[in-house]
């Protein structure tokens, strides 16, 4: 049986500027369109369709001498430029937020007031960076944020997608339910539901819910 020849792949030209075309920065088989930012698939590399998108897209411009693209291109590098610089910022913050949750969840599992993170975890590691590392803890301390209104959400949030994930692995899977009744304190019963199951090939067991 004869294979399939392998259709060839188009290579971005110059000449496709004057299209408003250029090379898709993070493919460079792709056409990428600077007037809307559109990455178009390889058949896209056609002069005629990208004449096809000029004018009908943006008639506004197809009379658009070369020089105009030039400078669209000078623009889009300068904005490429101001983005990564504000995703390393984003970046930056994204890390305080990861470690919040992380504290969030310590927190939680060891049954300690939300104040906890703001009265003694940020206050120590301030006192870490500053007196081991000899450095400038304010930066890092606000990109923490654990206040305990912040611990409160972000616990609600985590228990919000733990409850999510586990109705998706229920819904295709048997499971074993087990209730269990206990009394609080001031004579209230409480009804607490147990779920055992089976996921890659793990036995695991989990609390669905409980009911005062």
């Amino acid at each position: 049986m004869a294979e399939n020849p392998k259709k060839k792949s188009r290579q971005y030209s110059i000449n496709y500027l004057k299209f408003g075309f250029i090379a898709s920065p993070t493919n460079q088989r792709l056409p990428f369109c600077l007037l809307c930012n559109q990455v178009f698939s390889n058949e896209g590399m056609k002069p005629s369709r990208m004449c096809g998108h000029l004018t009908k897209k943006h008639p506004d411009k197809k009379d658009k001498d070369l020089k105009y693209f030039q400078t669209l291109i000078k623009q889009f590098a300068n904005r490429s430029s101001i983005d990564g610089m504000i995703n390393k910022i984003t970046t930056k913050n994204d890390d305080g937020f990861v470690v919040s949750y992380n504290i969030f969840l310590l927190i939680a599992k060891c049954g300690k007031p939300h104040t906890t993170g703001e009265k003694l975890i940020l206050p120590a590691i301030r006192e870490v960076i500053s007196t081991v590392m000899h450095q400038d803890a304010s930066s890092v301390v606000r990109s923490i944020p654990l206040s305990n209104n912040s611990v409160l959400r972000r616990i609600e949030e985590l228990a919000i997608d733990v409850e999510q994930q586990l109705c998706k692995v229920l819904q295709t899977t048997e499971l074993a339910l087990q209730l269990d009744e206990s009394t609080l304190r001031d004579n209230e019963t409480l009804l607490m539901a147990y779920v055992r199951y089976i996921h890659n090939g793990v036995s695991k067991e989990e609390m669905l819910f409980t009911v005062v």
